[in-house]
């Protein structure tokens, strides 16, 4: 009995010892693993790390600064002057030292500038929102190329899926042959045959495998950390989106953020043309100082006042040439601006046809695919039974191989053409 009781000891205690290892070792595993992101993260991540959007990001801020530089017209100019002049003279008289102290504080403010300073502010606020656009236009293309990034090491991911399959078919395929072959029913040109298909099967999963090094790399470039561990992604809904082209093109002569970037240029190059003209006009300033001077302790005081204008009379026909440039410029973005909306247009309507073929393609090459497999089952089934031939295997494999591939490169190019879309019309997500 008591031998007994010490077997049921030993036998749980060798089972929980079990069951701790096989925990441990799941534990390890777990922290190990790869972190798994989603298109969501990894445009969230891109958005927060990315250099080149950083960069935007400090060209929006000076931007923004220089609206309150201009504003500063608005206010007075305050200088304060303290000076000491030590001086030397000869004359048939001798020789005369004198030295000088001097204390001054001025105040200048623009008391009439016939609206430079405030067209001068709504310059800088056009040019503000030109470059608001452009940090847009900068974030819908890091989008752009952290999701076409993305779709692509799908894809990728999918290529060595299916070179997976396609090996476990092949090394099928030796294993029939190689029994076919020891009991006599096949020759030995059908186990070197099915030896070259696994040799190539290995050597396309080889290279599944490097493409998706790649891919992998290139979405880290996308989303500007290139020296980021290793992760793996989500899988993504590969829904056909109901997008209508006519509506599209509108929202995009509205929303597009190159468009709207020189829309806000050519008004601010008009605020420019105004404020060339406003040259020709006087200034009236008032100019206010207090200070002290003397050549000796105590100084002596004084004030003045002074209300000045400015009227320019000739400037070597400078302003006439600033004006015609400001007017110039006015005309480029005018026409860049008509040409821009030609080509956002035709753009929409190319990727448009190019949304609706790879859409035919998915849908053509989704039942393919299904025949593909279908086919290659019947293939190996008659192979294992000894009725079909190693041609026939092969044949079923490279048109599985082939179609899967097609379907995957339709989803990819349905998605990326999708997202393009999205980034002309200002879509961010």
């Amino acid at each position: 009995m008591k031998l007994l009781k010490s077997y049921i000891a030993i036998y749980f205690l060798v089972l929980f010892s079990l069951n701790s290892f096989s925990s441990a070792q799941e534990n390890i595993q777990n922290s190990t693993a790869k972190p798994v992101y989603s298109l969501n993260d990894c445009i969230e991540i891109a958005l927060k790390k990315n250099p080149e959007l950083l960069a935007s990001k400090q060209q929006l801020t000076k931007s923004f600064f220089k609206i309150g530089e201009a504003r500063s017209g608005y206010f007075p100019e305050i200088d304060l002057t303290l000076g000491y002049q030590r001086s030397y003279q000869e004359s048939r008289f001798g020789e005369e030292y004198s030295k000088n102290y001097t204390g001054q504080i001025s105040l200048s403010q623009t008391l009439f500038d016939f609206g430079k300073t405030s067209t001068k502010v709504d310059l800088q606020k056009e040019l503000y929102k030109a470059t608001e656009s452009q940090d847009r236009d900068t974030i819908l293309g890091i989008i752009y190329s952290v999701k076409s990034a993305y779709f692509n090491l799908l894809k990728a991911k999918k290529s060595r899926e299916t070179a997976q399959e396609v090996l476990k078919q092949a090394q099928r395929h030796l294993d029939l042959a190689k029994g076919f072959y020891e009991v006599g029913l096949k020759p030995k040109i059908e186990v070197t045959k099915a030896e070259v298909e696994l040799s190539n099967a290995k050597l396309n999963l080889i290279t599944a495998e490097k493409t998706i090094k790649q891919a992998l790399l290139n979405l880290k470039v996308a989303m500007g950390i290139v020296l980021m561990p290793d992760f793996d992604i989500k899988e993504e809904e590969y829904a056909v989106r109901k997008l209508d082209e006519s509506e599209s093109i509108n929202i995009a002569l509205e929303r597009n953020p190159q468009l709207q970037a020189i829309r806000f240029n050519k008004r601010a190059a008009l605020y420019s043309e105004d404020l060339v003209k406003k040259e020709y006009l006087p200034i009236l300033t008032g100019i206010g100082r207090y200070g002290y001077s003397r050549e000796d302790f105590p100084l002596d005081k004084g004030w003045s006042l002074l209300v000045q204008l400015n009227m320019p009379l000739f400037s070597g026909w400078s302003t006439t040439y600033k004006l015609k440039q400001a007017k110039a410029e006015t005309a480029y973005y005018q026409y860049r601006e008509e040409s821009l909306k030609q080509q956002v247009t035709s753009q929409i309507k190319n990727l448009f046809v190019q949304l609706r073929e790879a859409s035919q393609r998915i849908e053509t090459l989704k039942i393919a695919l299904k025949q593909a497999k279908e086919n290659l089952d019947l293939a190996m089934g008659r192979y294992e039974v000894g009725v079909g031939s190693s041609i026939e295997v092969v044949d079923a494999i490279v048109l599985y191989e082939g179609t899967n591939t097609q379907y995957w490169q339709a989803v990819y190019d349905y998605n990326v053409t999708y997202a393009e879309i999205e980034k002309m019309i200002g879509m961010e997500r």
